[in-house]
C-alpha cells in the first residue's frame, strides 16, 4: 500500500489515489503515519482521536472497530501491515509498517537529504546541479498543506509543522543550488515572494540580496537588507545575523567575486550556457504579475522540463561523435485549465524566471482563443509578427502559412529562443507556431486540453490550494488587513471558489476601498444569485470569462454542441460535489453514450472536470453561471423536471441498493420509478452507496426545500438511506436527513412519513447514546401512529421505546411497553416483529437480574429468527445469549454463542459496532479459560 500526506491524505488502491472515508478513520491512519513503523499505545490513540477528557465510554471498542475498518481499507487481511502489539490478549498498541518508497513524506525527506549532500562542500563529490534536481523532485511531491483533510490531532499538528519547516528548508536549499549553478534570474521572482511570505527568514533574504546583485540590481539588493534591518530592529530589537551583515558590506563595495557562482567541477557543465546571445533578440514578455502567489509545484515542473532538456544536451556534448542537440525535440509545456484559473499569469511568471536561459529572445503572442469580442488569430498573422520581430523584412514574409512556418523554423534553428503562445484556441492554431530547434522551448496556454499536440508535456492548472488563495488575497489587500480578519478572508476565498481571477477581483475591490472591513464584501457575496455581479472590477469580470467559453458552444457548429450547452445549464440544478454518468443521463433524459459525448465536450473546454471515470464536477462559480443561463434560456418547467428525473434516479437506485444489502429487512417501501443505476449484487450496492453518500445527503437537503414533488422525493430518499446509514453508525448524517424529512413531511401534511422520520431519528439518538431525546422522539411518533391507525409503525416504535427505557435503567417500564408490542405482533401474526420484541424483553429482564427469564426470551427470539430466515436477528439473539451466559459465569457456553454470532457481523453491510461488542464479549471468556479467541 502507498500513502500520500503532502496534501490530502490518500491511499493508492492499485488503480488510483483515493481518500479513506470518515474523519475518525483518517485521523487514525494519520496518527499511525506520523509514527510510522513505531508502536502507538492504544491510550495515546484514544487521546488523539477524542481528546484527553472527551472520549465516550465506548471509545476503546470504537477504536477496535476503526482499526478493523482500516485493515480492510488497506487490504491487510494477514495483519502484516497494521500490526497489533499485545500484552497478553489485550491490544497494547498498533504499529503501521511502511516502506519509505511507499510514503511520500519519507520519500520527500530522503530526496531532501540527497540534495543537501550534493550541496555539502566537504562531501567527496558535491554537485549543485544534481542537488537542485533532487530538491525539485522532492518539492514537486507537495500538493498542499500536509494532512489537509484530516481533523487536527496533537500528532498531526506537530507533524504538519515539522514537514512545513522541512519544506521551507528544502526550498531554501534548492534556491541555493540554483544560485550556485548561475540561475539567479530564474529564482528572483520566487525569492521575492518567499521573503514577503516569510520576512524573518534571514537565509532567504540573503539569497534574495545575492540574486538581485548578480542581476545587476545592486541598489535593490541593499534595499532588501535595509528592509530586513528595520523589520528586525522594530519588531525584535536585534541586528541581522553576521553572515548577512558581511554580505551587505560586500555588495556595498561592489565585490566582483560575488557576481559569479563558484566555478563548476570539470564534469559539471553550467546548465544554461550564455552562448550565441543576439544583441537585437526580441524581448516581448508582458510584465509579470506583482500579485503572483504560490504555484511552486507547477513552476518547478516547467523548470524541470528545461533541466531535462539541457541535461540531454550536456550528454550529447559529452559524446565526441554526436552533434549537439541532434534528435532532441523542442521542449513544450502545455498549460490548460478553466477560465480565470491563472494560466497566462503562470506562463508569464515562469517565462520571466527562464528568460536568461534564452539569450536570443522571447516571443509572446495572445492568440485570442477565448477573448471576448475578438476572433482567434490566424497562424499566418502570428508568423508574420514573429518573423518581423526576428529581423525579417515585411516584404519577405510569405503569405502562405506552411511557407511562413518553415521560414520561422529555419530562422530559429541553432538559437536559444523561448516562445509563449498564450490563450490558444486549438492544436491547429498552435502547431505552425512552434519552433523546432532543440535549444528552443514553448509555453502554451489554453482552456482546451491540447492532448494531440505532439511532444507536449501537459500541465493541468486547478484552483489555488486554500493557503495559497489566502496568500494571494494578502498580496493584494495587505497582510495586516487580512490577518486582522482571518475568518472573513477565508470565507472570501471560499466564496470565490479559490479561483485566482475571482480572488484578484475581490482583492482589487477591497484594495480600492481601504475603509471597508472584509466582512462587508463577505456580506455582498453571500447571496449566491448576486455573487457574479460582485465579482467585477474595472475590465475584469468572472462572468465575462465564463461567457467566452459558453458562447463558443452556444454559437458553435458541431452537432453535439447543443447537447453540451443544455447539459451545462441543467447540471447546475443537481446538488452535491459531483454527478455520475447514469444520473446525468437521467437528468438530460438521453442515452448514456449521448450524455457522455456532451459531458466530455464540456470537460475538453474546461467547463466541467472529470475527477474519476464517469464522474463529473462543476466549479462553484461556474455552477452559478450555469444556473443563470438555465433561468434565462431553458423553458420555465425544464430545470425542475430535469431535477425530478435525477432525484428519481437517486431514490430508485438507493431503494434497489438497500434491498440488495438486506432483502429481508422491512422498511416503508414506497417504490419510486426512475432510471436506476444497474446494480447486480451486494458488493456493487455497497460500493455505489459509499461513492454517492455525499451526493445523496446533499440531494435530500436540497429537495426538501423545493416543490412538493421534489420534497416527496427527498423524503423517500431519506427513508431509503436509513438502511445504509444506521447499520454503519453514521449517526450525524442519520439525524440530519431525518430532521429534514420531518420538516418536509409536516409542510406536506404527510403524517405517515413524519412518523417514520421520527422513528428513524430515534435511531440516530440511540447511536449517540442520547436516550432521553430518543424517548421523547418515539413518544411523538407513537402519537401519530395511533392517530392514523398504523399498527406496524406503532409496533416498531414501541420496540425502540422499550430499548430507550432499558438504556435509561427503567426496566419495569420497558417490560410493560414491550409486552404491549408483543401483544400487537401476536394479534396480527407478525413473527418478524415478535423476534425483535422478544430480544428487547430479554434485555429488560436481564437488567433486573432475571437471567433465566432473559435466556427464555432470547432463545425464543432465536428460534423465530431462524424460522423467518432473519440472519441479523439471529446474530443479535446469539450475542445476547452469550452475554447472559457470561454474566452467569458460564464462560464455555458464552464463548460458544459469541463465536457463533461473529460470522453474522463479518458479512458486508452489517452492523459494524456489534462486531466490536461481540469481540469484547469474548475476551472475559478467553481470559478466564486461558485460551485465545476462536477461529473467527
Amino acid at each position: 500500500m502507498r500513502y500520500r500526506v503532502l496534501g490530502a491524505l490518500e491511499l493508492w488502491d492499485g488503480g488510483q489515489w483515493a481518500s479513506l472515508g470518515p474523519a475518525k478513520w483518517r485521523m487514525l491512519l494519520a496518527v499511525l503515519l506520523c509514527h510510522a513503523n513505531r508502536t502507538v499505545p492504544a491510550e495515546r490513540l484514544l487521546d488523539e482521536l477524542w481528546g484527553e477528557s472527551q472520549a465516550p465510554q465506548s471509545a476503546a471498542k470504537l477504536l477496535q472497530t476503526y482499526v478493523s475498518r482500516l485493515r480492510q481499507s488497506l487490504g491487510d487481511t494477514s495483519g502484516g501491515a497494521l500490526i497489533t502489539d499485545k500484552q497478553g490478549y489485550k491490544a497494547h498498541g498498533y504499529r503501521l509498517v511502511v516502506e519509505a518508497a511507499d510514503f511520500d513524506a519519507h520519500r520527500f525527506e530522503q530526496l531532501v537529504e540527497e540534495g543537501r549532500r550534493g550541496l555539502d562542500r566537504e562531501a567527496e563529490s558535491p554537485s549543485p546541479a544534481r542537488a537542485a534536481e533532487r530538491l525539485r523532485e522532492a518539492l514537486v511531491m507537495w500538493r498542499g498543506t500536509p494532512f489537509a483533510d484530516v481533523p487536527p490531532t496533537p500528532s498531526v499538528e506537530a507533524e504538519t509543522t515539522r514537514l512545513g519547516e522541512l519544506r521551507l528548508q528544502a526550498v531554501d536549499a534548492r534556491i541555493d543550488a540554483d544560485l550556485r549553478c548561475g540561475r539567479h534570474a530564474d529564482v528572483l521572482g520566487e525569492l521575492e515572494a518567499l521573503t514577503a511570505e516569510h520576512p524573518y527568514r534571514e537565509g532567504l533574504r540573503g539569497r534574495l540580496m545575492l540574486a538581485l546583485y548578480r542581476s545587476g540590481r545592486q541598489a535593490d539588493a541593499l534595499a532588501a537588507y535595509r528592509d530586513l534591518h528595520r523589520l528586525l530592529a522594530e519588531d525584535l530589537g536585534v541586528e541581522p545575523i553576521p553572515p548577512l551583515q558581511r554580505l551587505q558590506q560586500r555588495i556595498l563595495t561592489a565585490d566582483a567575486s560575488l557576481l559569479e557562482p563558484p566555478a563548476p567541477r570539470k564534469e559539471e557543465r553550467p546548465a544554461a550556457p550564455a552562448a550565441r546571445r543576439t544583441a537585437r533578440g526580441p524581448r516581448q514578455l508582458p510584465p509579470a504579475s506583482q500579485a503572483f502567489t504560490g504555484r511552486h509545484g507547477e513552476v518547478a515542473v516547467i523548470q524541470a522540463l528545461l533541466d531535462q532538456g539541457e541535461q540531454s544536451d550536456q550528454n550529447d556534448q559529452s559524446d565526441d561523435n554526436a552533434e549537439s542537440g541532434a534528435g532532441r525535440p523542442v521542449v513544450i509545456a502545455a498549460i490548460d485549465g478553466t477560465g480565470g484559473v491563472g494560466k497566462s499569469t503562470l506562463a508569464i511568471h515562469a517565462a520571466h524566471q527562464l528568460a536568461e536561459r534564452f539569450p536570443d529572445g522571447q516571443l509572446y503572442v495572445d492568440l485570442h482563443g477565448t477573448t471576448a469580442g475578438l476572433s482567434a488569430l490566424e497562424p499566418a498573422e502570428v508568423l508574420g509578427r514573429f518573423l518581423r520581430a526576428l529581423g525579417v523584412d515585411g516584404s519577405s514574409v510569405p503569405g502562405d502559412t506552411d511557407e511562413a512556418s518553415a521560414q520561422f523554423r529555419s530562422l530559429v534553428a541553432g538559437r536559444r529562443l523561448l516562445v509563449i503562445l498564450d490563450n490558444a484556441a486549438s492544436v491547429d492554431q498552435v502547431r505552425p507556431l512552434l519552433p523546432a530547434g532543440p535549444d528552443c522551448a514553448a509555453l502554451v496556454t489554453s482552456r482546451e486540453m491540447l492532448t494531440i499536440l505532439e511532444g507536449a508535456t501537459h500541465l493541468h492548472l486547478d484552483v489555488l490550494p486554500h493557503d495559497q488563495a489566502v496568500a494571494l488575497l494578502e498580496r493584494i489587500v495587505g497582510v495586516e488587513r487580512v490577518r486582522a480578519e482571518r475568518a472573513e478572508a477565508e470565507e472570501i476565498t471560499r466564496l470565490c471558489g479559490r479561483l485566482p481571477l475571482a480572488l484578484r477581483i475581490a482583492g482589487a475591490r477591497l484594495a480600492a476601498r481601504p475603509a471597508w472591513p472584509l466582512r462587508t464584501l463577505v456580506s455582498k457575496k453571500t447571496d449566491a444569485r448576486g455573487r457574479l455581479d460582485e465579482l467585477r472590477f474595472g475590465d475584469l469580470a468572472v462572468r465575462t470569462s465564463f461567457e467566452v467559453s459558453y458562447d463558443a458552444f452556444r454559437l458553435g457548429g458541431r452537432s453535439d454542441d447543443a447537447d453540451a450547452v443544455r447539459a451545462f445549464r441543467l447540471l447546475s440544478t443537481v446538488p452535491g460535489q459531483d454527478v455520475s454518468l447514469p444520473v446525468a443521463a437521467a437528468l438530460l433524459d438521453h442515452p448514456a453514450d449521448r450524455t457522455e459525448n456532451a459531458l466530455e465536450r464540456l470537460v475538453d473546454a474546461q467547463l466541467l472536470e472529470s475527477p474519476d471515470s464517469d464522474r463529473y464536477h462543476m466549479h462553484d462559480l461556474l455552477r452559478l453561471f450555469a444556473s443563470e443561463r438555465a433561468e434565462q434560456e431553458e423553458p420555465e418547467a425544464a430545470p425542475e423536471a430535469a431535477l425530478e428525473r435525477a432525484m428519481s434516479a437517486y431514490v430508485a437506485t438507493t431503494q434497489r441498493a438497500v434491498t440488495l444489502l438486506d432483502p429481508q429487512r422491512p422498511w416503508p417501501r414506497h417504490p419510486v420509478e426512475g432510471a436506476e443505476v444497474p446494480l447486480r449484487d451486494r458488493a456493487e450496492a455497497e460500493a455505489w452507496l459509499k461513492a454517492e453518500a455525499g451526493n445523496l445527503l446533499a440531494a435530500v437537503a436540497h429537495a426538501v426545500t423545493q416543490s412538493d414533488a421534489l420534497a416527496r422525493l427527498g423524503i423517500r430518499l431519506a427513508q431509503a438511506l436509513q438502511w445504509f446509514l444506521y447499520p454503519r453508525a453514521h449517526a450525524q448524517d442519520l439525524q440530519t436527513v431525518n430532521e429534514l424529512a420531518i420538516g418536509a413531511a409536516r409542510r406536506l401534511g404527510d403524517l405517515e412519513s413524519q412518523a417514520w422520520a421520527l422513528d428513524h431519528l430515534a435511531g440516530a439518538h440511540w447511536l449517540q447514546h442520547s436516550y432521553e431525546e430518543m424517548r421523547a422522539t418515539l413518544e411523538s411518533a407513537l402519537e401519530i401512529w395511533r392517530a392514523i391507525g398504523h399498527q406496524r409503525g406503532e409496533q416498531r416504535s414501541l420496540c425502540n421505546l422499550a430499548d430507550a427505557l432499558s438504556e435509561l435503567g427503567l426496566f419495569e417500564e420497558a417490560i410493560g411497553v414491550q409486552r404491549r408490542q408483543l401483544a400487537l405482533a401476536r394479534d396480527t401474526g407478525d413473527l418478524a416483529a415478535e423476534v425483535i420484541g422478544l430480544g428487547n424483553l430479554g434485555r429488560a429482564h436481564r437488567g433486573l437480574g432475571r437471567s433465566e427469564d432473559a435466556l427464555t426470551c432470547f432463545k425464543e427470539s432465536l428460534e423465530h429468527a431462524r424460522r423467518t430466515g432473519d440472519v441479523h436477528h439471529q446474530g443479535f439473539a446469539m450475542y445476547e445469549i452469550g452475554i447472559t451466559y457470561m454474566e452467569q459465569g458460564k464462560f464455555p457456553e458464552g464463548r460458544a454463542h459469541l463465536d457463533e454470532a461473529l460470522p453474522v457481523w463479518q458479512r458486508p453491510g452489517t452492523y459494524e459496532s456489534w462486531r466490536g461488542h461481540t469481540w469484547s464479549g469474548l475476551f472475559p471468556a478467553c481470559m478466564t479459560l486461558q485460551i485465545g479467541p476462536g477461529p473467527h
